[in-house]
């Protein structure tokens, strides 16, 4: 495969990934815009985005950044253009019902309706968008090498998506950490439910978003799904270690994460999330150096 259609196909799944997060969280933080807190909550929001606002910034400045601002790096807006961007590089080898898909979001967002409709209803229409390219990439694509590097995107954004509105939500406000929020944000609360329900504290929260197996939500579970996508781009199976210096990374966060007792995984929440955010920036950088030619765009800007 040609390293421009890998590398657009992994950013595909980056971006989009990055587009359906930030609407989830969005539509959070404007549900509580009634609330003393919200505020508070979209500003750590932006700085852990890479979007510090200024002090006084509101929910309106909020909503610009993350949401429809099509010159902030962080927005949904952002996100979904870049995402066509990366689509025309790799159209040869997208389904013609995959790339409609992506079309039909880029021209909802580029012609600024979003601007002319509420917050909250804006959030869910791109929301919609990207549930509908995801089950066109899905319903359509064979499980070959693009669909590997798609997927490994979307894993490595959604851990890092993950630990940055964990770091958001409990590690940076002043405010009581909220569980049922952070769930909430991270579209984990009905499968928390009905799985642990029962352990309705923080740690518990916490824990299942770390380290849950099966939850496709989690930090561990991400790691692992791009584990297997890169292992699957190189089925070399050596005696011992990894050649992928990626795969390396993303095991040994794996590992570290797995073995850490509930209680000190929440002692050490701040560090964690920041460590988790570095080791999928370097395992992108990893797979850009052996299978790309130059990223086609930046990752987050860190806090």
């Amino acid at each position: 495969m040609l390293s421009r259609i890998a590398e657009s196909l992994f950013w595909i799944g980056r971006y989009i990934e990055r587009a359906d997060d930030q609407a989830r969280v969005l539509t959070v933080n404007l549900e509580l815009s009634t609330e003393a807190d919200s505020s508070s909550l979209g500003v750590e929001l932006c700085r852990a985005m890479g979007a510090p606002l200024g002090p006084g910034a509101g929910s309106r400045e909020v909503w610009q950044h993350l949401g429809t601002d099509p010159d902030s790096p962080q927005s949904m807006v952002t996100a979904l253009s870049n995402c066509r961007d990366s689509a025309r590089r790799a159209r040869e080898i997208l389904t013609t019902s995959s790339w409609e898909a992506i079309n039909r979001a880029y021209r909802k967002v580029a012609s600024g309706r979003l601007d002319l409709m509420r917050p909250v209803l804006a959030c869910r229409d791109v929301h919609d968008h990207c549930s509908m390219i995801i089950g066109a990439l899905v319903g359509t694509m064979p499980r070959d090498e693009a669909w590997h590097f798609l997927m490994a995107g979307r894993y490595i954004e959604r851990l890092d998506m993950t630990a940055r509105i964990i770091y958001a939500t409990i590690v940076a406000p002043s405010l009581p950490a909220h569980r049922h929020l952070l769930l909430q944000s991270c579209g984990a609360q009905q499968s928390f439910v009905m799985s642990r329900g029962q352990e309705d504290t923080l740690t518990a929260s916490v824990d299942f978003l770390l380290r849950d197996r099966l939850c496709p939500r989690s930090i561990v579970f991400c790691l692992d799904g791009a584990r297997e996508c890169l292992s699957a781009l190189d089925p070399t199976t050596l005696r011992s270690g990894f050649e992928d210096d990626a795969q390396r990374l993303l095991g040994q966060m794996s590992a570290r994460i797995e073995y850490m007792q509930p209680n000190e995984a929440l002692e050490q929440l701040g560090e964690l999330t920041q460590l988790i955010q570095e080791t999928g920036a370097l395992a992108t950088q990893a797979l850009s150096q052996r299978y790309f030619e130059g990223a086609l765009s930046s990752t987050w800007h860190a806090k």
